[in-house]
């Protein structure tokens, strides 16, 4: 089986249960999350060979996410525990129209911003994989975790691992000309990228329908594949309209309606959809296809993780109205 290696920080989500105010709490829910964590379990769920590599507080709340990445199968040797730093939190409010769900932010100083890139076996740590992936936020918050970043990037090229790269575009951590910096820095080692159209007008300063906007960014950067999303609204509800710019040409695919009413993660379940297909040679339009499928039925599961198999993708796929219950 492929084994996909992803690398990025954790942190602990903490929400008010339901669809109550921040305000109103007295107790709240805990959930593991981080980008590159949950890709790597919507990729175990849908029963890739999975390793994690991040840095974590040697204390409980790291213990928690441990735990957590373990639940799933997935391989966490590579995960640092460090005596320096904490574990990033954020608090969410999950809301449905007229109101926005919202996010705030606690992560400064984590053991994971301060981890030294000297630290990682990059060669090691990938022997025997195909995959490996990565998001803009890592490069994000350190230039010590830009540098992890790259060099993984690299280690990955080196050792025939297929790499993505998720923009994941987050201005709270950086404006959108940083994330243009070490998005053209790391192209040349980036396999497929992946963007909604809102990010690629903010860094890349391109605008169009998906299909535009990943032939302009292919031509520009170079990579291999280009693939950009955007949601749209119709009488069955939201759907994520896809496009990828490949050597092949242009492929796209729309997922199945969701209501989005968990939309936290989404993009990462994409993500994880997206590699399974292409890791298992199913073609650009299947990958798609398999990409949508996934960000649709993550929105029917609380918490930032894609916990959906291949049974409930293949559901979701035929648009069953028992994924919409």
């Amino acid at each position: 089986m492929p084994k996909v290696v992803t690398f990025g920080e954790a942190m602990l989500r903490l929400s008010p249960p339901g669809r109550t105010r921040l305000e109103q709490a007295r107790t709240l829910e805990v959930w593991p999350a981080g980008a590159e964590l949950n890709v790597a379990v919507g990729l175990a769920k849908l029963g890739e060979d999975v390793a994690w590599v991040s840095r974590l507080p040697a204390s409980p709340l790291g213990a928690i996410v441990l735990a957590h990445a373990r639940s799933f199968g997935i391989d966490v040797s590579g995960v640092l525990r460090a005596d320096e730093g904490r574990l990033g939190l954020y608090f969410v409010e999950i809301s449905e129209p007229p109101l926005a769900s919202r996010a705030f932010y606690d992560r400064a100083a984590s053991a994971f911003a301060l981890l030294e890139p000297d630290e990682l076996d990059w060669p090691a740590l990938l022997a025997g994989a195909d995959g490996f992936h990565v998001t803009g936020i890592t490069a994000a918050l350190s230039a010590s975790c830009a540098r992890a970043a790259s060099d993984a990037l690299r280690a990955a090229r080196a050792a025939g691992c297929r790499t993505s790269y998720d923009l994941n575009l987050r201005t709270r951590l950086a404006p959108p000309e940083r994330w243009r910096e070490r998005l053209l820095a790391d192209a040349p080692f980036v396999d497929t990228l992946v963007c909604s159209v809102e990010d690629a007008a903010a860094v890349l300063g391109l605008e169009g329908t998906p299909g535009e906007v990943a032939a302009a960014a292919r031509e520009r950067l170079g990579v291999e594949h280009v693939v950009v999303s955007r949601r749209v609204a119709d009488p069955a509800g939201m759907r994520r309209e896809t496009a990828a710019a490949g050597g092949d040409g242009t492929a796209e695919a729309t997922s199945p309606p969701f209501r989005g009413s968990e939309p936290i993660g989404a993009g990462d379940a994409f993500c994880a959809g997206l590699i399974h297909g292409l890791l298992g040679d199913q073609g650009l339009e299947r990958a798609l296809v398999l990409a949508g499928a996934m960000a649709a039925a993550k929105q029917a599961v609380p918490g930032d993780a894609a916990v959906v198999g291949p049974e409930e993708l293949e559901l979701a796929l035929a648009d069953d109205p028992r994924m919409r219950r």
